[in-house]
C-alpha cells in the first residue's frame, strides 16, 4: 500500500467535518472528538485536513514545513476521526488508512519530527524506546515465573513495554501474576526476549521497522507453542488486531487482553472478586483497547458502477465502525465492586476522547498530549467521578501525571491497580 494507492479514497472525502465531532453530543463542552484539531485550532489538524494535505502532496501542491509536519504529527492516531467519518461515509474514505500512508510518505522522505530518530534507534537496538533490553524484566525480580523461551506453557503472558518499564505499573503486573497463579494457569513470560510489538513504529510511519518488530514478536509466539496469548498491553492488543493484518501478518494462537482472560476465569468460578468501595468510578475507554482494537480485515475487491452512476464495492467491504472494540468486559469487572457507583463520561466506548498518551505524540508535542489529558480529566470530573479507571497502562500513567500537575482531587487508577487496592488479592 502507498499514498498513491489511497488516491480514490481521499477524493471521496466530502469535506463534511464530521471527523471533528461526536455524532450526537450531549453537551457543547465535550462535543469534540479530535484532540488534534482542538490543539491546532486549524482545519489542517483535523482528519479531513490531514486528508487534504495528503492529496496535496500527491498533486505536488504542498511542500514540507514545520507547520505541515506539526499538523500531521501532533496527533495520537487514535482513530476517532476515522470512526466519526464512517458514521456518514462508511468505508468510502477509510480515513485512518489514508493517515497511515501519509505518515509513511513523510517518514520515508526523512521529514518526520527529529525527536523520533532517537526513538527509532532505540527500537532497533533495544527492542523498545523506554529503556535498555536487559531492564525489561526488572519488574519480575523475586517472582517465580516460568521462562517461556526455555519451558513450554499453555499461556504466553505478553507484558508490553509501558508495563515493563514504568515502575508505577509493576504492582498491576505482580497482581495479575498472582491471579493467574491462584487460578492454576500454566503460563510464562519471555523476560528480556520480549520486544516492542511494532505499533508505535507503524503509527509514526516507520512501517519496515514495525514489520521487523512484528516478525520478532511472532517468532517468539511460534517458538513458545502456547495455545493462548494474553497481553497486558492495550497498545499491543490493538497492534495485534489492527496493525499486523495491515502488514499481511497473523497470529496463529488465540489473542486475548488480560481483562478478557481474568473475566473468563471469574465467570468459570476459578477466581472470585471480593471488593467493596464507596467511590464513584468512571471508566476511560483507551483508544487502543477500544475502537483501534476492532480487527482490520484486508479487502481485495473492486468498485463497480450500478445503474451506470453509483460506485459501489464488489463484494461489499465490512465497515469498521469502532463497535468491535473491547468495551464491556472492563466494565463487567468494575461492576463486581460492591458499593461503588459507576458513571459514564459523555464520550465513551467508540466515541471515547483520546487522553493524548498514545502514538508517542507526547515525545514531540508534550503540550498537545497534556491538553488532551486535561480535557479528558475535566470530563471525568463533570461526570461526578472521584476515580477514573482505565485498562491501559499508557493512559493510566499519562492521566495520573497530568492530574497531579493540575492538583486535581480526581484519582486515576489502572483497573488491576484498583482491584489490588480494594481486595489485596482475589480469592480462588
Amino acid at each position: 500500500m502507498s499514498l498513491q494507492d489511497r488516491r480514490e479514497h481521499m477524493e471521496r472525502c466530502t469535506r463534511c467535518s464530521q471527523c471533528k465531532w461526536v455524532p450526537i453530543p450531549a453537551s457543547k463542552q465535550f462535543s469534540s472528538i479530535c484532540p488534534s484539531i482542538e490543539y491546532g485550532s486549524f482545519h489542517a489538524y483535523s482528519g479531513g485536513g490531514k486528508n487534504i494535505t495528503a492529496y496535496a502532496m500527491l498533486e505536488n501542491k504542498a511542500s514540507y514545513s514545520g507547520d505541515l509536519v506539526r499538523s500531521v504529527y501532533a496527533c495520537t492516531m487514535c482513530g476517532a476521526c476515522d470512526t466519526m467519518c464512517k458514521f456518514l461515509q462508511g468505508e468510502n474514505v477509510d480515513l485512518l488508512s489514508n493517515l497511515y500512508e501519509l505518515r509513511a510518505r513523510i517518514a520515508s522522505d526523512g521529514q518526520a519530527p527529529k525527536v523520533y530518530d532517537d526513538l527509532r534507534k532505540q527500537l532497533r537496538e533495544e527492542g523498545t524506546f523506554l529503556g535498555k533490553r536487559h531492564e525489561r524484566s526488572r519488574w519480575a525480580q523475586g517472582l517465580s515465573i516460568k521462562d517461556i523461551t526455555q519451558r513450554p506453557a499453555d499461556v504466553f503472558l505478553h507484558v508490553g513495554c509501558n508495563n515493563a518499564y514504568d515502575a508505577s505499573r509493576w504492582r498491576e503486573l505482580t497482581f495479575i501474576v498472582s491471579l493467574l497463579d491462584k487460578a492454576g494457569i500454566d503460563f510464562g513470560i519471555a523476560f528480556d526476549a520480549e520486544v516492542n510489538s511494532g505499533g508505535v513504529a507503524f503509527d509514526l510511519g516507520f512501517q519496515e521497522d514495525a514489520r521487523q518488530l512484528a516478525e520478532q514478536t511472532l517468532a517468539l509466539f511460534r517458538a513458545s507453542k502456547a495455545r493462548t496469548i494474553v497481553t497486558c498491553s492495550a497498545d499491543s492488543y490493538a497492534t495485534f488486531r489492527n496493525i499486523y493484518p495491515r502488514l499481511g501478518l497473523s497470529i496463529e494462537a488465540d489473542i486475548l487482553h488480560v481483562t478478557q482472560f481474568v473475566s473468563s476465569l471469574v465467570k468459570e468460578g476459578r477466581l472470585k472478586i471480593d471488593a467493596r468501595s464507596s467511590e464513584t468510578l468512571t471508566y476511560h475507554d483507551a483508544c487502543r483497547l477500544g475502537r483501534l482494537s476492532e480487527p482490520f480485515e484486508p479487502w481485495n475487491g473492486s468498485r463497480i458502477k450500478v445503474l451506470e452512476q453509483l460506485s459501489v464495492q464488489d463484494p461489499p467491504q465490512r465497515v469498521r465502525f469502532g463497535v468491535g472494540g473491547h468495551y464491556e468486559v472492563p466494565r463487567d469487572l468494575l461492576a463486581q465492586i460492591r458499593g461503588a457507583e459507576i458513571v459514564e463520561m459523555e464520550r465513551n466506548r467508540e466515541y471515547s476522547y483520546c487522553c493524548g498518551a498514545g502514538g508517542a505524540a507526547s515525545k514531540a508535542y508534550p503540550e498537545f498530549a497534556q491538553m488532551a489529558a486535561a480535557s479528558r480529566l475535566d470530563e471525568a470530573v463533570a461526570a461526578g467521578a472521584t476515580t477514573l479507571v482505565t485498562a491501559s497502562s499508557t493512559c493510566t500513567s499519562h492521566l495520573a501525571t497530568v492530574a497531579e500537575q493540575r492538583n486535581m482531587p480526581l484519582k486515576v487508577k489502572g483497573l488491576f491497580e484498583l482491584l489490588a487496592d480494594l481486595t489485596g488479592e482475589m480469592s480462588s
